[in-house]
């Protein structure tokens, strides 16, 4: 969908607001409840789930801009920026692409009203100064089902790869402490960095992405940098003195970077509908700037 038919979208909303809904207007549940009559189609790439996730980039939802997977927030700028376009609770989706290609699809299909809330910010201006903006949020039942597929679709792939890694017997990795080989299952040297070097990261079993969790660790280490307290020294010897004697050999609980590792965070998560999201727009635009 291009540009122009958001703004067009957004002269629409700025019209409906005029009416009974106020002066932030845009569907509502009651009025969304019943439109999904059909499971929601989810957005595949011809090579599948794994194709689709080795993807470079994501494409904006309006226009042609593309971004790459590890600059989101490069993405949501330009939509609020350019598009006028808010997404609530962007982190508590779990597959982010097929979110976004969903959305793409879904809004050259009806207008941007039937699926966004409208705020419009400064409502006691003169008109001119008056704009709207769009929020697509769990409110809308079509939305909350999305998010609750992708994560159902995401437990399941983490949950297929955890027991591959599980019963995978071709394991080859080198202690980050000693330098020491380790050939069979991955056990095998998270087992041995607990028990010789006190560097314990939890039981395999509730690891995932085991050999991605490794290269992490080894590189924070090859740049010198202490996997607690993430300070950088000048050398390798000073990084395991102070690792040894400050008992730092762990990595930092507050460092999310981490939280794609553990099966957990895959399990646990808040109902979306008993959520509260931020929906300052002076706000957002403050963040996004």
């Amino acid at each position: 969908m291009a540009a122009p038919e958001t703004r067009g979208a957004a002269a629409r909303g700025e019209e409906d607001c005029e009416g009974d809904r106020g002066e932030a207007g845009g569907v509502s549940y009651e009025d969304s409840k019943d439109c999904i009559l059909e499971p929601l189609s989810l957005p595949e790439s011809p090579g599948g789930t794994t194709a689709l996730e080795g993807s470079p980039s994501v494409p904006c939802i309006f226009c042609e801009e593309h971004f790459p997977m590890d600059e989101q927030d490069k993405l949501l700028k330009h939509m609020i920026i350019e598009h006028k376009m808010v997404i609530a609770d962007v982190k508590l989706v779990a597959d982010f692409q097929r979110y976004i290609l969903y959305w793409r699809k879904r809004f050259t299909e009806q207008p941007i009203t039937d699926f966004c809330s409208v705020i419009r910010i400064n409502s006691t201006a003169p008109l001119e100064e008056q704009d709207n903006y769009f929020l697509l949020c769990d409110v809308l039942p079509e939305d909350r089902l999305l998010r609750e597929e992708l994560q159902k679709q995401r437990l399941k792939e983490i949950l297929e790869q955890q027991q591959q890694e599980r019963n995978d017997n071709s394991f080859h990795g080198i202690c980050m402490f000693c330098n020491e080989e380790f050939f069979g299952n991955r056990s095998v040297l998270l087992n041995h960095m607990a028990r010789e070097h006190a560097f314990n990261i939890g039981l395999p079993d509730n690891i995932v992405n085991c050999n991605e969790f490794l290269c992490t660790l080894q590189k924070k280490l090859d740049n010198l940098q202490c996997l607690y307290c993430e300070k950088t020294f000048r050398d390798k010897n000073t990084l395991k003195d102070h690792m040894r004697k400050k008992q730092h050999r762990r990595i930092n609980p507050k460092n999310r970077e981490y939280d794609r590792f553990y099966v957990i965070n895959y399990l646990v998560r808040l109902p979306l509908h008993n959520l509260k999201f931020d929906i300052s727009i002076d706000k957002i635009l403050l963040r996004a700037v």
